[in-house]
């Protein structure tokens, strides 16, 4: 009497759990396709959230220093300084050009 033995390697039930899972993809392949769409949107969301953060946060520091100018500038205005009208370059041609009176050579 001959013994029968099994081959307990678990092909079959290998092969079996991967015909299920390709089963699975094909039957919900749509829903997965756009579960990837909606991480992809998510991710982009957030890139472009984030690049626009930084251009406010930089154009912010950006009006910051033009309204410090401004200041300065209104400042020299009201001491009666040149620069608050021509700015600081402006000011220095200015007295050079201002300095010499019509027809008085130098």
């Amino acid at each position: 009497m001959g013994r029968k033995r099994k081959s307990d390697d678990g092909a079959g039930a290998t092969g079996f759990a991967i015909l299920v899972v390709i089963a699975i993809i094909i039957k919900f392949f749509w829903w997965i396709v756009a579960g990837a769409a909606m991480v992809g949107a998510f991710y982009l969301g957030r890139t472009v959230l984030r690049a626009n953060r930084a251009r406010r946060a930089a154009y912010d520091e950006y009006c910051g220093q033009v309204a410090a100018r401004a200041d300065q500038q209104h400042f020299w205005v009201l001491q009666g300084d040149d620069r608050g009208t021509y700015g600081p370059e402006g000011a220095t041609l200015m007295r050079y050009v201002f300095a010499s009176k019509p027809g008085q050579l130098d």
